[in-house]
């Protein structure tokens, strides 16, 4: 039984989708969130969403038939799941919806080094942007921005009642996805070196995996590749249930600073992302000067599925927390 579990967590990873947390984890996140709201609460955010642009195209045209037959809370919840999703959906398309996207809002690559001498050398020349405040006259269309910056940003506009209600709503579908972004520990984290990465490895991205690729694509995956409306509602009623996990939940709803998320996701970045079994892997490929693929042991997987677990959970309680401050 032990062997048959172990199998199918790696058949997980292997063909599990790259997108941040993929579409499964942000829509777990996105459950655990619209669970945390009054019935009054969702409908709010909901009307505010319907406000988006491409609402038609995106949102209400997208809807699967069993949906639209559903109930008025069932089809709530799936528009919570959606927004969840769309800035990672805008990546393709039409011009019309990729004009939405900016790549640079998902993640903030905070250094790491691979050694000391690596630290010591390259510390001073990185042009890494890890500022926590927006630019100066920031808005939708600002693209240079990090994952922090932009839930900073937007938690302004969509609190603010003098903005208009599509850009309110876009910033809305952002800021439900980037909270659950900036909670995967590889984006807050990128590791540099020497030879290797002297300008980063990107997240991860570029650290080839016998598992599903590349180390970023791994942690995205962790939690499967099922993104059904329905398996997504049930694996986060089901985290919820947890008793220790529900415990962390509720612990960490109270700290709704992204500039701590941020630092919470660069530690476990640091810590059990590349461990010693990745970094000395990593060691042996700067000494031959040259990438090669690592194979992640059963007890590297085990470990991340579990701090998946948790960081989704903490996402979906303080997304929860947040909206609900939002819309009152």
């Amino acid at each position: 039984m032990r062997f048959a579990l172990t199998c199918w967590l790696i058949w997980c990873l292997t063909v599990a989708p790259a997108s941040a947390w993929n579409f499964t984890g942000h829509k777990v996140i996105a459950s655990i969130a619209f669970q945390r709201l009054t019935a009054e609460e969702q409908g709010k955010v909901v009307a505010a969403l319907r406000r988006h642009p491409r609402f038609a195209q995106d949102f209400a045209e997208a809807m699967p038939a069993e949906i639209q037959n559903a109930n008025e809370t069932t089809q709530n919840e799936w528009f919570f799941q959606q927004a969840a999703v769309w800035p990672d959906m805008i990546r393709s398309g039409s011009p019309e919806r990729k004009a939405f996207g900016r790549g640079e809002w998902h993640y903030v690559n905070v250094p790491l080094f691979l050694s000391d001498s690596a630290r010591a050398e390259l510390a001073g020349k990185l042009t890494v942007n890890v500022a926590t405040e927006p630019p100066e006259g920031a808005n939708l269309d600002t693209p240079s921005m990090n994952v922090t910056q932009a839930i900073n940003l937007g938690r302004r506009v969509v609190k603010d009642r003098q903005a208009s209600p599509a850009d309110r709503a876009v910033m809305l579908a952002w800021l439900v996805h980037c909270v659950g972004d900036v909670h995967q520990p590889l984006h807050g984290a990128a590791m540099f070196s020497i030879k290797l990465f002297p300008e980063g490895d990107r997240g991860g991205n570029s650290v080839k995996t016998k598992q599903n690729g590349n180390l970023h694509a791994l942690w995205d995956g962790l939690l499967g590749r099922d993104d059904e409306f329905r398996a997504a509602r049930n694996a986060a009623l089901k985290l919820a249930a947890n008793e220790e996990l529900s415990r962390l939940g509720k612990e960490s709803q109270s700290v709704l600073d992204q500039v701590t998320w941020r630092d919470e996701s660069h530690h476990l970045a640091a810590a059990n992302v590349y461990t010693t079994e990745v970094i000395d892997a990593l060691r042996k490929m700067e000494a031959a000067g040259s990438v090669a693929e690592i194979s992640l042991s059963e007890d590297y997987l085990k470990s991340g599925g579990r701090i998946a677990e948790r960081r989704v959970v903490q996402a979906g309680f303080r997304l929860g927390e947040l909206l609900k401050s939002l819309v009152d």
